[in-house]
């Protein structure tokens, strides 16, 4: 008979390509500090439970030969050459896909309870979006009742590179159909986030601002809203992210899928981190509505339709201030009216992120999300009607209706976002 161990996750972390894996590396930093305190992370042999994939190893090795500890070797899968940035190679290589869905399996196997699986991947790349979609399809398909939530960076929207357009809107599509949520996070917002970040605190010139701090921030927040909650509830007290005698589940993260994504149409959420010392919980909850783009370029404003407020670290003046936390992030967020609960809130006594005293991590799922992709939509048809770059993706064996598929469900969730919103 095997004993359940509630301490420790039941999720499978998986990160994808090179942008996947930076941001996976900041990630464990986080949970290393957190290991030392609780092994909710790892398994009985004090391994990790996530999987590194890339198309090239040396992203891979490196970031498996900082943490021998921690990783199985066996978990590294990698292949001999890039994609060329192009979503078709990506998705069409069976090799790499076949041997992650078996390292995947053997992680499954090692969960008492398996209940999802976290993907970290890019949308520009070839292998984040190709083989980052293919994965999520075929995850979805070998264990359907299990969740995915799709953690996704965004490339810049200036141009890292001119099949940029065609791997987002390809790569949004398949996460529409396979993911339960995609959490995303676009380079642009992140970049201005943290040189805001840097010029305030004065330890660094803004411009200085390096990929590793803007990986420091997504992995941040993803560790704000993932990792488990620890609450000392008095006598008698139940909570429901626990089981009857207290003991964490680490559940959290399916949970809050729950919470902010409960219907298919509506599956991209924004995501917001804000780590304080010293500050009061309402300024902490003014700098987290300060970082959002609350109106659009014609000057409409953005709803939510649903949000996770995630509380970490000394809580103990929390309740005094939970009212008018309550009350910004409501206005902040501009939360539609049919909604009667649109803000959630979860307090946890320890704090691990951004090595401060405390943290409020704030998951919408907002309507914001139109106007980044509508844009990238039209910039791909305008390239599709022209058609710009095409063999290049017909060559490897991806045909015009994946295009016309993707434009398709890109523009169903654009009526549906626009829909929700005009109803507020």
């Amino acid at each position: 008979m095997v004993s359940l161990n509630y301490e420790r996750m039941s999720t499978v972390f998986v990160q994808v390509g090179q942008c996947g894996n930076q941001v996976g590396k900041e990630f464990y930093r986080t949970v290393s500090k957190l290991q030392e305190q609780r092994p909710i992370f790892a398994d009985g042999d004090g391994k990790w439970r996530c999987i590194h994939v890339d198309s090239e190893a040396k992203v891979v090795k490196s970031l498996y030969f900082a943490n021998k500890k921690c990783l199985r070797e066996s978990n590294i899968v990698s292949g001999k050459y890039g994609r060329g940035t192009n979503w078709a190679i990506g998705y069409h290589e069976d090799s790499i896909l076949s041997h992650t869905l078996e390292v995947l399996r053997r992680e499954v196997e090692r969960c008492d309870s398996y209940c999802g699986t976290v993907m970290i991947h890019s949308l520009g790349g070839g292998t984040g979006s190709g083989q980052g979609s293919r994965l999520c399809e075929n995850i979805k398909d070998e264990y359907p009742m299990a969740y995915i939530l799709s953690a996704v960076v965004a490339p810049h929207i200036s141009g890292e590179s001119p099949l940029q357009n065609y791997n987002t809107i390809l790569s949004l599509g398949w996460l529409q159909r396979f993911s339960d949520a995609v959490d995303l996070f676009k380079n642009d917002e992140i970049l201005h986030l943290t040189m805001g970040a840097n010029a305030a605190n004065k330890t660094r010139n803004s411009q200085q601002t390096s990929l590793a701090d803007m990986n420091c921030y997504i992995s941040d927040c993803i560790a704000g809203m993932c990792l488990p909650l620890k609450t000392n509830l008095k006598k008698n007290e139940k909570s429901y992210l626990s089981t009857d005698n207290g003991i964490c589940t680490g559940n959290e993260l399916w949970e809050m899928l729950r919470s902010v994504c409960p219907m298919p149409a509506y599956k991209f959420l924004h995501t917001a981190c804000v780590c304080k010392s010293k500050s009061s919980w309402e300024a902490t909850a003014e700098s987290v509505v300060n970082q959002l783009t609350r109106y659009n370029k014609q000057g409409n404003a953005s709803v939510s339709l649903a949000n996770l407020a995630v509380v970490r670290g000394d809580t103990s003046s929390f309740p005094y201030s939970f009212k008018s936390v309550e009350d910004k992030l409501k206005a902040g967020y501009n939360c539609v009216r049919w909604n009667p609960f649109p803000v959630d809130l979860w307090t946890g006594q320890e704090n691990m992120i951004g090595c401060t005293e405390c943290s409020l991590t704030v998951c919408a799922n907002t309507s914001s999300f139109v106007e980044y992709a509508q844009c990238i939509l039209t910039k791909a048809k305008v390239m599709y009607h022209s058609k710009a770059y095409l063999h290049w993706y017909q060559q490897w064996g991806c045909d015009e209706s994946n295009f016309v598929e993707s434009f398709d469900i890109m523009e169903n969730v654009i009526e549906a976002y626009t829909s929700a919103a005009s109803r507020r």
